[in-house]
């Protein structure tokens, strides 16, 4: 009977860690990259030193770090609400909020291309964090400011 427990609880484990390799962590919100449409979910692949990958099934693009020109971080409230009900909503709980990446890149042929990415807020700070080190032109270093934020 233990081993059909230590079975059972080890294949569950295998397959909670498999599905959530598998789940998709951004939003393609919208963008001028071909063959994407606007919501399309994958998952964002930094551990290239040369590009950002975004995948999505069988179609995937390349973000060359080196080409970025610049990188812009936002955040917004996920439902607007009017000045009374966000105050009462924001007494019971935490407003939720979405977390927007925006990167615009430069072609070798002059053509530019930009994406906006939906993502989770550790998610989005990380990509922040890895465009601050890789992709340093587009995120110049000013005196109390952070990359993206507040521009």
């Amino acid at each position: 009977m233990r081993k059909l427990v230590a079975i059972l609880l080890v294949l569950g484990l295998g397959l909670s860690v498999t599905a959530a390799a598998q789940e998709p962590d951004v939003e393609y919100v919208n963008g001028t990259v071909q063959g994407w449409k606007d919501g399309a979910t994958g998952t964002l692949d930094m551990s290239s030193p040369q590009s950002l990958e975004v995948r999505s099934g069988a179609s995937h693009f390349f973000i060359p770090y080196a080409e970025i020109t610049s990188v812009k971080y936002r955040e917004e409230n996920r439902f607007r609400l009017g000045a009374l009900p966000a105050i009462a909503v924001g007494l019971l709980k935490a407003r939720s909020k979405r977390h927007f990446v925006l990167i615009a890149w430069r072609h070798d042929d002059d053509s530019s291309e930009v994406v906006t990415l939906d993502a989770s807020k550790e998610k989005a700070r990380g990509l922040m964090a890895v465009l601050r080190v890789r992709a340093p032109k587009a995120c110049p270093p000013r005196p109390g400011q952070t990359c993206g934020v507040g521009d």
